[in-house]
Order: structure tokens, then sequence, then C-alpha cells
């Protein structure tokens, strides 16, 4: 293309490849000074006089030394060269230095390019490295708290001496077992998540006298999934700040699937006093935004004694 385009007023087939392999040897050894020496050093130093300097020398060093080749080749008739038209040294000069100016333009801008690009790829990698280690960290907070609340909860049965310990014993094994097997993973089973909601809520109520407890799932939940230990936090909230004090105690959550969208509400009694706070709100705050980003949205409300949670997102098949 080179060829075709730029010296189409040369006649000669074999004027055309002097010409060419010239003018091409003398971009190519502009481009890859620039590409391989001069914009690395300027990203080391960081100085643009420096690079703007040595790109001029280097332009003009290689336009000269290819004007000298060229006018020795001319006078001496080393090659049969021959145009239809007339040029002078001078010609040949700005020639030149523009093939080199060429050169440098295009070494400069793809390096640039492609710099850019390999950096945008490590930043992206990065990213993703350090929101699975978030993720991880996050998970890792999730499973002392639970089992921190759970163990109480353990304490208040055998304490009391109500309920069967060995079923509670159980169903807690069976939650364990869901937390050392399942949580690890990106997705879990969506019907194993709210069966171990169940467990948990089950093991609550055995210490709960004077508060109503509902639980409902209504959709189909057979091959769906979601990110594990995402709702247990809100249902642990609920029962660990679930007033005492009132007259009508009571936590109702439930849980609706439809077309792949999961809707979960979670409402319990409180005490205007006892605020409701802690490290598992803001850690599912973080993994809802991590994991489903945009694809989600989490309302707290709070008033009237009453602290709700509801949570839309669109689940992963």
């Amino acid at each position: 293309m080179w060829d075709r385009l730029l010296y189409f007023y040369v006649n000669n087939e074999w004027n055309r490849l002097y010409f060419s392999a010239m003018d091409t040897g003398l971009i190519m050894l502009t481009f890859y000074a620039l590409y391989a020496y001069l914009i690395p050093d300027y990203f080391r130093r960081k100085s643009l006089g420096r690079l703007i300097i040595l790109s001029a020398l280097l332009v003009l060093l290689l336009a000269g030394m290819a004007s000298w080749i060229m006018g020795l080749l001319l006078q001496n008739m080393m090659v049969p060269i021959h145009f239809d038209f007339s040029w002078t040294y001078k010609d040949m000069q700005y020639n030149r230095f523009f093939m080199a100016f060429l050169g440098m333009l295009a070494g400069t801008f793809v390096k640039l390019a492609l710099d850019r690009f390999v950096l945008q790829r490590n930043l992206a990698r990065l990213e993703k490295e350090r929101s699975e280690a978030e993720l991880t960290y996050l998970k890792s907070q999730l499973n002392p708290h639970f089992l921190f609340n759970s163990l109480n909860s353990l304490y208040s049965q055998l304490e009391l001496g109500t309920g069967d310990p060995k079923q509670t014993l159980s169903a807690l094994a069976d939650m364990l077992r869901y937390q050392l097997y399942d949580s690890g993973q990106e997705l879990a089973s969506l019907n194993k998540e709210l069966g171990y909601l169940a467990d948990y809520i089950a093991l609550q109520k055995l210490r709960l006298d004077n508060c109503a407890v509902t639980y409902v799932v209504t959709g189909d939940i057979e091959g769906q999934e979601i990110a594990p230990l995402l709702l247990i936090t809100f249902v642990e909230n609920a029962f660990k700040h679930v007033s005492d004090n009132l007259t009508e105690n009571f936590i109702d959550i439930s849980v609706r699937i439809n077309e792949g969208q999961l809707d979960f509400n979670c409402q319990n009694s409180y005490e205007v006093s006892a605020a409701i706070k802690g490290i598992g709100l803001d850690n599912v705050r973080k993994r809802l935004l991590l994991i489903y980003g945009e694809h989600q949205q989490l309302r707290i409300k709070e008033g009237n004694n009453i602290y709700t949670v509801e949570l839309s997102l669109c689940l992963k098949s």
C-alpha cells in the first residue's frame, strides 16, 4: 500500500521498491526508537522536556542519514533511479524529515494506547481481586457473629430446660454444615439458604415465650441461586432487638420469589430506646453492592416501634 499510494509517480517497478524499502525502513527505525526506548524512558523519568528534545534529535538524525544515503545513490548512480520530475536536495531532506516525523508520531501514539489498554486491564484485575478479598473478609466476619448468637440461643434452651436439645443440636449441625460447605461458594442454592433460615428461626423460637414469630416462603425456589448467608443478618438482628416489654411483640419474615426476583421482608417490634446497629448490617450492604451492584435495592425503615427491612434483588439462576 505504501508503494502504490506514495510512489505512483515513479514509473519503474525497481525504483519503487528501492524508495519503499528506504522510506518504510526510516519509519520503522523512528517508530521502534520511540516505542521501545524514548516513551518508556519518559514514564521512568517523567521529563517531558527530555522526551521532546530526544525525539527531535532522533528525527533530525535519522532524516539526515536517510537524505545522505539517498543523495549518495543519486549522485553516483549506484541504483537505476529515474524520476519523471526534478527534485532538489532540499526537497529530499524535507521529504525524509516528514517520513521520520510520521514514524515518531506513530510510535508515540501506539505505545501510549497499548500502555493504556494494559493499565486498564491490570486495574480491572486488581479491582476484581480486591472485591474477592473483601468478600472473603466479610464472610469471615459473619461466621463468628452467627456462631455467637446461636450458642447463646442453645445455652438459653439448656438453661431453661425447654424443647429437645438433640433436635436443636441437629439443626445447629445442619446450619454449620451449610456454612462450612456451601457458604464458600460464590452462589448457593436458594433452597438451602432458606432452609438455613428456617433452622435458625426454629432454634431462636425456643427461647422466646412472649413473641409471635412467622416465616412464610412463596413462589418457586427450585433451581434458583443466591449469594450465601445474605439474609441471615437481617433475621439475626430481628431476634436480637425484638422488644420484650411491649404488649404485642412480633417478628414477621416473608420471602417471595417471582420470575427471578426475590422480595425479602422482615419486620420486628422494638423499643425506641434500643438502637439497632452493628457490623452485620454494614457488611451485608457491602456484599449486596459487590455482588449484585445495581440489581438490588435495600430499604430499612423505623417508626411506631416497628423496624422493617425490605430487600429486592434479581436472583442469579
